[in-house]
């Protein structure tokens, strides 16, 4: 797991380490910018676990209608 250091793009304070995200939003409390920020990676999120209807790796695949 890597941990991705989230700055102020206003002020450079540190205000998050992040692992895993798409999109984060935070507020920075010493000058009140609010820092957008999109993944750059374009890792697909979680996969669906067994069991899930559709999933590929499953044998009981909900039926096509």
């Amino acid at each position: 797991m890597v941990l991705i250091e989230i700055r102020c793009t206003r002020c450079k304070r540190k205000l998050a380490n992040v692992s895993d995200y798409q999109f984060i939003e935070i507020k920075c409390p010493r000058c009140r910018h609010l820092n957008q920020q999109r993944a750059t990676s374009s890792k697909p999120s979680k996969e669906m676990p067994r069991g899930y209807p559709n999933n590929p790796l499953d044998g009981r695949q909900a039926p096509s209608r």
